[in-house]
This record gives C-alpha cells, sequence and structure tokens, in this order.
C-alpha cells in the first residue's frame, strides 16, 4: 500500500521528478524526503537430504497453512546467511550447513504488497536428528523436486525451487 504521508513531517506525498531521474516517485514537497519503497530483505535455505526438499506448513498468516521454506526477515545487523541459519534454528530446531547461493528472488509480502527481496542459499542439515515444528511452523515435509505441492506460499518460492531443480539437472 502506497504511502500518503511523509514519514519526516506529515505532509501529503506528490510525485516528483527527482534531479537526474526520468520517472516520477513518491516525494516530500516541503523536507525533500523521498519514499523508495525499497525492499525488505529475507533469507531461506532449501534444506536438500536424499534429493528431497525440505518446506514447512506455515502456522501464521500470511498465507497461513501453505508450503514455504525455512526462512524469514532479515534483522538489523545480521548477515543473508546469519538470518537463514537461525530461521532453521527457530522454525525446526536444527542446524544446517550452507553450501551456496541460489539466488535473490524479487517478490510482494501480505495483504499490503510490501515488496520483497528473498535470498536463497541451498543448505545441508548438520546432523540427520529429529525436526520440530516451532516458531511459527505447524509441520513440514520432504519432497522430491518433481513432486513439490502445489499450495506454496509466495511466488518467489517457486521460482527458487525451479531454479534449484535446473541447477541440479545441469550437473
Amino acid at each position: 500500500m502506497p504511502r500518503l504521508f511523509c514519514i519526516r513531517c506529515g505532509a501529503r506525498l506528490h510525485r516528483l521528478r527527482e534531479a537526474g531521474r526520468a520517472r516520477r516517485v513518491p516525494g516530500c514537497p516541503r523536507c525533500a524526503w523521498i519514499d523508495w519503497n525499497n525492499p525488505a530483505p529475507t533469507a531461506s535455505v532449501l534444506v536438500l537430504r536424499r534429493g528431497r526438499v525440505l518446506l514447512v506448513r506455515r502456522a501464521v498468516a500470511p498465507a497461513r497453512g501453505a508450503w514455504d521454506v525455512p526462512g524469514g526477515f532479515i534483522e538489523r545487523g545480521e548477515t543473508a546467511e546469519r538470518a537463514a541459519l537461525r530461521e532453521v534454528r527457530e522454525e525446526l530446531g536444527a542446524d544446517v550447513r550452507i553450501e551456496r547461493l541460489i539466488g535473490t528472488f524479487p517478490d510482494v509480502y501480505g495483504p499490503e504488497r510490501r515488496p520483497s527481496i528473498n535470498i536463497y542459499f541451498l543448505g545441508r542439515l548438520k546432523r540427520d536428528r529429529a525436526l520440530r515444528p516451532r516458531d511459527d511452523v505447524s509441520g513440514f515435509g520432504w519432497f522430491p523436486l518433481d513432486a513439490v505441492p502445489r499450495g506454496l506460499a509466495f511466488s518467489n518460492t517457486r521460482a527458487a525451487l525451479q531454479r534449484l531443480k535446473r541447477d541440479l539437472g545441469a550437473r
């Protein structure tokens, strides 16, 4: 949802042409603040085991009950890798080893359609121990990359899974 008022001074925003830019952007005519509507960064791990990928069921909105990948928003001062490891630990009580970056995928989040940039890593469990749904996860499952469920929470998740499938097929 676009902002209507300046977060600095409260004046109504207008579509302004910033110096050197071709497109108009929402900005404040009073204090010159620009609303870039930058994406919020997230970090997720595509955990593989015996040719299957780990998916979790979301226990919270948005997309409650849909399948997703362990991950979440990156916190202030946190690297994407640390955030990804933290999220897997919070959601499933597991430690993973990150092997490599899969890619970054733009999307929107929630009913406000907040822009996000979603960073995906390939990872493996450090120990093959029992996983337990915790935090904002109600369940989990291991799926072959050719049989991922249709009800994925976000389009960026589907794009990351497709990239992983393509990358693994090319080896």
